[in-house]
């Protein structure tokens, strides 16, 4: 009885649902203007082409690379706003409350959005529409995304290994994974804790935290004793290096998304209006 309170998979099936039509009538129209942005990046090439130079250029690849980083950027910044930033309105917020489903699962369906859903859904409609303009349209060029794929597929195949480094593909995978779990997550609690400027406030609350984590550093460094660390660079081997580089990776991956559900769903629980 106590386990279906907590999780119910036929009430969470349900709220899923909700939590996913609930994104594509509030994020839906702009997750396809993301996707749609080498289309506008390709017209605009076009237009100022044909107005300075009278001829059109291939949209250059740096230019195509940086609208993919960017778009990820914009999703990670406002997509928590948009899917969830309601959750702080005293009457939508009421609403959400009233959804019969338990704290966990409505953390948890917000988890899945944040982390797979909303990356996977704009990175494939980008990516369609990149592969199609690449096909269809000479001046666009090559697609970013099958450059950008074939590079780290023959990277990790033929030179991921740098000395005290090794490059899997389920760790690079995973290692990209996680970094957009640490971009996207701390726009989620700030979407959920302030109730006005909360892409703003999150931003501000970040550039405050990582002061404090350098201050914090740099006093660590400072009264830190050099003396064992110089004899065990001494013996450390290619094979030590690469563990303690793995090890610190992950374990940094693994406290800093953790903390941030953690956080996120002791949030969710506690909200009341």
């Amino acid at each position: 009885m106590i386990m279906n309170n907590v999780f119910d998979i036929k009430r969470f099936g349900r709220y899923l649902a909700y939590d996913l039509n609930n994104a594509r009538n509030t994020f839906g129209v702009s997750a396809l203007t993301i996707g749609l942005l080498p289309l506008i990046v390709l017209l605009f090439n076009t237009l100022f082409g044909l107005v300075f130079t009278g001829s059109v250029p291939e949209v250059a690849f740096p230019v195509k690379v940086a609208i993919l980083v960017f778009s990820f950027i914009i999703v990670a910044i406002s997509g928590p706003v948009k899917l969830y930033g309601h959750i702080t309105e005293r009457r939508s917020g009421s609403d959400w409350l009233m959804i019969p489903a338990s704290s966990f699962e409505k953390f948890l369906s917000m988890a899945i959005m944040l982390c797979i859903v909303l990356p996977v859904v704009v990175l494939g409609l980008f990516s369609v529409c990149d592969i199609l303009l690449d096909w269809i349209v000479p001046i666009y060029g090559d697609s970013v995304v099958r450059q950008l794929g074939g590079g780290l597929s023959q990277f990790l195949t033929n030179g991921n290994d740098l000395g005290l480094l090794y490059f899997t593909k389920g760790g690079t995978i995973a290692s990209t994974w996680m970094s957009w779990c640490t971009s996207v997550l701390p726009f989620a609690l700030g979407a959920i804790i302030f109730k006005r400027g909360k892409a703003a406030k999150t931003i501000l609350c970040l550039i405050g935290f990582n002061m404090l984590l350098s201050l914090i550093a740099a006093v660590v460094f400072k009264s830190f004793d050099f003396s064992g660390f110089e004899s065990f660079l001494e013996n450390l081997t290619s094979e030590k290096a690469a563990f303690w580089a793995n090890f610190l990776i992950n374990t940094l991956f693994l406290v800093v998304v953790g903390g941030l559900l953690t956080g996120l769903y002791f949030r969710v629980r506690t909200i009341k209006h």
